[in-house]
């Protein structure tokens, strides 16, 4: 079952429950689902269109014959990664916002926020702990030979291409800038 098939079944179940958190998160990621359903779309036409103006530069007759039979469909399902992303987005989202009312003060609005990440976490693959990170982060480190502060750079960009999906890139940059930190 996708995520969106998910979404929609755990939806009817908050609404009986009468779980308002639950459904105000299932109904934004559903959303975000769809509005990244029509962007994606909306890119495929636009490809489209470039390769048929490139085609047919020189006859106008013929480009606007062909832009006519340019059939997208809206309503392509994503796949389960792009899907996985949009949630991941919608995730990070929350948090900014958490974050931002914690400093503000406003714990409340910090721990509705707190509740809708949780809702939106179910629906991701379970994410490695920090302490499952930190073997395979020193690995990376010294597969790099690198050292100290000043090397996160370097380290960054290959544990965000290798642990992609697999770990938060908050989580990662932690773990990895306290093992660069102690060597």
């Amino acid at each position: 079952m996708t995520i969106q098939e998910r979404l929609a079944n755990d939806l009817k179940e908050a609404m009986r429950a009468g779980d308002k958190v639950r459904v105000n998160a299932i109904r934004a990621a559903r959303a975000a689902l769809q509005a990244a359903q029509l962007d994606a779309a909306k890119q495929r036409f636009d490809a489209a269109l470039a390769e048929i103006e490139a085609k047919y530069a020189g006859d106008p007759a013929a480009m606007e014959a062909a832009k006519a039979a340019i059939a997208i469909d809206s309503h392509a399902a994503l796949s389960e990664a792009e899907q996985e992303a949009v949630i991941a987005r919608e995730i990070k989202r929350r948090r900014d916002a958490a974050d931002i009312y914690h400093k503000a003060g406003r714990t409340d609005l910090a721990v509705a926020e707190e509740a809708e990440i949780a809702v939106l976490s179910e629906y991701l693959p379970k994410m490695l702990s920090p302490e499952e990170l930190r073997p395979l982060v020193a690995a990376v480190i010294a597969e790099l030979g690198v050292s100290g502060p000043a090397a996160m750079g370097k380290v960054m960009p290959v544990l965000l291409e290798r642990f992609k999906g697999k770990a938060e890139n908050r989580t990662l940059s932690q773990v990895a800038r306290e093992l660069l930190s102690a060597s």
